[in-house]
């Protein structure tokens, strides 16, 4: 940009980097807060992929899912109703409703999405 050419930059990384931290730490904190409603509800999933052995997918308002279903067949492209069993600031992490999991068998995992994206 024409800034970029005509503007010092003058402002020291230590800043830069405290400033950035603080938005990102309130993010966190914002996206916990609309996240944690949703835990012990039902929603929607268009699945993506599966990723070790855990299926993950998207919510009608682009909320990252992952979830376990111990059935073989292929869920890419499906629409599966999953129990969310936590949130965190940047995923939720369910079950598919109806399996009967055993102590042996994990029902959830958190996954954390760097700042910026996948």
């Amino acid at each position: 940009t024409i800034a970029d050419r005509k503007i010092a930059d003058d402002v020291p990384p230590g800043v830069k980097l405290e400033r950035k931290n603080v938005v990102e730490s309130l993010q966190e904190r914002i996206a916990t807060e609309v996240n944690a409603p949703l835990l012990g509800n039902r929603v929607e999933v268009l699945v993506e992929r599966k990723v070790r052995g855990r299926w993950e997918g998207r919510t009608r308002t682009n909320k990252l899912v992952h979830f376990e279903d111990p059935g073989e067949a292929d869920r890419v492209g499906s629409l599966v109703e999953v129990d969310i069993a936590r949130t965190s600031p940047w995923s939720l992490t369910g079950t598919v409703p109806g399996h009967v999991y055993t102590d042996s068998e994990p029902t959830a995992m958190i996954a954390l999405v760097p700042v910026g994206g996948p």
